[in-house]
């Protein structure tokens, strides 16, 4: 499918067929989000396949009882890896990008100027604006899988209403399920994307305007 098209066809899609997801299809989906861009190369994503109804079941509860989450043939959980922000971590991906020719830069320069720039370095800042990186990131690679799912013809929703770190409701459920995911401390469940074949087809969502959400040049100035 055309991207363009690809994105004019999404939808958020709640209901889906009982039949699994293509295994080549759902591994396009997982790659999509994996080849995301990321700030300074970080990369700050984990993606968990849930597939096993009970913890399907599980993951709905989190989702404040959202039936959808444990009727989709898979579920991936969106973590985030706040350890990914830590000094030695970043300085590992800067070079990475150095190694790879990306960033023509020297290491002291990173060592002596970006790690030590708040502009630049997000663990320079506290744990607020550390998640708040976190989101924003995760958020991009969510988005290139969706329009992947498209691709692939099947259909997704973004699950964000649920209880974690950052809401701090139902905190033994959620310390529960993150034990049956193996989820270690400092990566955090963000997202829920529920995942298969379409079994409905609702209509596009209503979009503001063109000109309410595009300026040129500055705010009030029609594109």
């Amino acid at each position: 499918m055309e991207t363009t098209e690809a994105i004019q066809a999404w939808r958020s899609i709640r209901r889906f067929k009982t039949e699994p997801i293509p295994e080549a299809a759902l591994r396009s989906v997982l790659e999509a989000g994996r080849r995301a861009p990321s700030w300074e190369n970080v990369q700050p994503w984990h993606f968990i396949v849930v597939e096993d109804a009970a913890v399907k079941e599980k993951l709905a509860k989190v989702a404040s009882g959202q039936k959808q989450v444990a009727r989709a043939p898979a579920v991936i959980a969106v973590c985030g890896d706040l350890t990914a922000w830590d000094k030695p971590k970043n300085r590992e991906a800067l070079m990475g990008l150095v190694d790879a020719g990306v960033m023509k830069i020297t290491a002291e320069i990173v060592d002596n100027v970006v790690l030590k720039d708040p502009v630049f370095c997000v663990a320079e800042h506290g744990p607020a604006m550390i998640l708040a990186r976190t989101f924003e990131q995760l958020g991009i690679a969510y988005a290139f899988m969706g329009i992947e799912a498209v691709n692939q013809g099947l259909g997704m929703c973004i699950v964000g209403a649920l209880s974690n770190e950052a809401t701090g409701t139902q905190k033994e459920l959620y310390e529960e399920m993150k034990a049956l995911l193996g989820i270690p401390e400092r990566m955090y469940v963000l997202a829920l994307l529920t995942l298969g074949i379409p079994d409905e087809q609702p209509a596009a969502r209503p979009r503001k305007a063109f000109d309410a959400v595009i300026s040129r040049g500055k705010v009030g100035r029609k594109f």
